[in-house]
């Protein structure tokens, strides 16, 4: 893994996964998708699918107390923070690869759950 700053994350291409943070703490894992000038879309990786936040906290609420499943979050959005602060920590090629062998054994055991 790389830790790059904002301008130079804005120069990766979409695809890039990552986790945007601070001086050493970082969010959650997110591709990265198109640049839109000092800005960019994204797709977070540990969220639902839901039309609004009403409706992610009923479905995050239900998954608790039902059991209920929904699929994971699909929909790309607009990072709008404009922090020009901000770190990124990028996954390289080695990353991903480790990252998928560990899908990959989640995935075996998965029909467990």
């Amino acid at each position: 893994m790389r830790v790059v700053d904002r301008k130079t994350f804005l120069d990766l291409p979409a695809g890039t996964l990552y986790c945007k943070g601070v001086r050493w703490a970082f969010d959650e894992i997110c591709v990265k998708a198109d640049t839109l000038g000092n800005d960019w879309v994204q797709l977070s990786l540990n969220g639902i699918e839901a039309h609004d936040s009403g409706e992610l906290f009923y479905r995050y609420e239900e998954m608790l107390q039902a059991g209920t499943s929904y699929p994971i979050n699909e929909s790309y959005g607009r990072d709008g923070c404009f922090d020009d602060d901000a770190l990124f920590l990028v996954f390289e090629r080695a990353d991903l690869r480790a990252l998928k062998a560990m899908i990959e054994a989640a995935e075996k055991v998965s029909g467990e759950l």
